[in-house]
C-alpha cells in the first residue's frame, strides 16, 4: 500500500516533529565567532540563529525591523514591527528566533494576546525541531506562554489543542488524546481537534475511526479541501470505493492546489484499477 499520497498533501500537517536544530553559533574558517540576533540573557528563551546562517537577501529586512522594534535598546509597543520581523525570520526558517521576540514583547507588554503570540510562536518553532534538547525547550516555552492565556481564558480551544499536540508528543501521549477528547466533548466542531484526531487515525492505520472522524468533519467544513481528501483516503483504505470517488473527484471544484490535484488523480487511477479487476 503506497502512502505517499497522504504524506504529500499532509507533510506539513501531520503530527511529525521538526525539520533541523538551531546552532547557537557559527565558527568561520578563522575560529571566530559571530555574533546572534537577539539576547540570550532572557532565562528560558531558546537563542537564535547567527547572523551568518541568515540568507542574505533578508539580512537587511531583518535588521530594518528590528531597529523599528528596538529603541536604545528597548522594546518599543510596536506590534506592526514585531509582527514584520517574525514573518521575516520565518521566511529564512528560523522559527526558534521568531519565538524569542514575541516572548520578549509578551514580557514587556503583558497582555494575553501577546502571550498567545508567543506561545503560537513557540508551538510553531517546537514543530520544526528535531534535536530531543530543543524540542523539550521548545514546548515548555509554549507551555509556560499559552498557560498565562488559559488562566484568563479557559475556554480557548486552540491553545487547548496545541497543549495536547505538545503532550502527544511527550512520553505521556495518552494524555493529549484525552485532553483533545475533551475538546470535542465540550466542543464538537473545533476544527484543529478534529483534524488532529482524524490524521492521528490515518497515521496509525485506523482508517474507519479515521472516516468517523473525517466524516464528522466536513459535515461542520463542507468546503475544506484537506478534509476531503482525508476523508477519501479513510474510504479508500476501508475499500468504499464509490465513496472516495466522490471524494477525490471533488478537489478540484474546491479549488485544491495542483499538489493535492495529482495525489487525488492517483486515486482516481487506483480506484479504476481496482474497478476493472472486479
Amino acid at each position: 500500500m503506497n502512502k505517499f499520497q497522504v504524506l504529500l498533501v499532509a507533510l506539513a500537517l501531520l503530527l511529525i516533529i521538526g525539520m533541523y536544530s538551531l546552532p547557537k553559533v557559527v565558527l568561520n574558517n578563522d575560529d571566530t565567532r559571530e555574533t546572534s540576533f537577539v539576547d540570550e540573557s532572557v532565562a528560558g528563551i531558546v537563542a537564535a540563529h547567527s547572523n551568518a546562517e541568515i540568507p542574505e537577501q533578508l539580512k537587511s529586512r531583518i535588521e530594518f525591523w528590528k531597529e523599528k522594534l528596538f529603541l536604545n535598546g528597548e522594546i518599543q509597543s510596536n506590534i506592526a514591527s514585531l509582527d514584520s520581523l517574525m514573518v521575516v525570520l520565518a521566511q529564512a526558517n528560523k522559527y526558534d528566533s521568531a519565538a524569542h521576540y514575541a516572548e520578549l514583547y509578551a514580557r514587556s507588554f503583558n497582555e494575553l494576546s501577546n502571550w498567545q503570540k508567543a506561545g503560537d510562536a513557540y508551538f510553531e518553532a517546537f514543530t520544526f525541531a528535531l534535536e530531543t534538547q530543543k524540542i523539550e525547550v521548545l514546548g515548555t516555552n509554549a507551555e509556560n506562554a499559552y498557560k498565562k492565556v488559559l488562566v484568563k481564558e479557559p475556554q480557548n480551544y486552540d491553545v487547548r489543542h496545541n497543549l495536547a499536540m505538545i503532550a502527544i508528543s511527550s512520553a505521556s501521549p495518552m494524555q493529549g488524546i484525552m485532553m483533545l477528547r475533551k475538546i470535542l466533548e465540550e466542543k464538537p466542531n473545533h476544527q484543529l481537534s478534529l483534524m488532529s484526531m482524524g490524521r492521528m487515525s490515518i497515521q496509525t492505520g485506523q482508517y474507519a475511526n479515521g472516516a468517523q472522524r473525517f466524516e464528522a468533519f466536513v459535515n461542520y467544513y463542507p468546503q475544506h479541501i484537506e478534509g476531503n481528501f482525508f476523508l477519501g483516503v479513510c474510504y479508500y483504505e476501508t475499500n468504499r470505493l464509490v465513496k472516495a470517488k466522490i471524494q477525490f473527484q471533488k478537489m478540484k471544484e474546491l479549488g485544491a492546489d495542483a499538489q493535492v490535484l495529482t495525489a487525488a488523480n492517483e486515486y482516481l487511477e487506483k480506484i479504476k484499477l481496482k474497478n476493472q479487476k472486479k
